[in-house]
């Protein structure tokens, strides 16, 4: 089963609470069955913290690069793989916060002594 509605869910998660949660409810719609097709070592222990989702995303992803297992197992590992990777996203995107640009600086260049100064006519010399 392909489960889709986290992504919904995590783009408007407002908090690392949200997140947290929005795990919780992804790992109950696992079944006994998917989890025991799973590559040993994918299926996550308790999910507690921002840390705990940034450590099993890098944990999934070191398994799949390293996936050598039964193409059964594969289906299930990369599902949760994508959605560790997008709940580490969002949880980081929450824990910085935004930053408004600089200002654009403006080009430095020699101006013409004909150019106006301060709202005013340049004078001549």
């Amino acid at each position: 089963m392909i489960r889709k509605s986290w992504r919904t869910q995590l783009k408007a998660a407002a908090d690392e609470r949200d997140v947290l949660a929005i795990v919780g409810h992804f790992r109950a719609e696992w079944s006994n069955a998917e989890i025991a097709a799973l590559p040993e070592g994918a299926w996550p222990g308790r999910i507690c913290t921002r840390e705990d989702v940034l450590s099993h995303a890098v944990t999934l992803a070191e398994i799949h690069a390293r996936f050598d297992g039964a193409a059964a197992e594969l289906p299930g590992l990369q599902e949760l793989l994508l959605f560790f990777t997008h709940a580490a996203v969002r949880i980081a995107k929450i824990a910085t916060p935004a930053v408004d640009p600089p200002p654009l600086k403006r080009p430095r260049g020699r101006r013409s002594s004909r150019k106006r100064r301060n709202g005013h006519a340049a004078r001549g010399r």
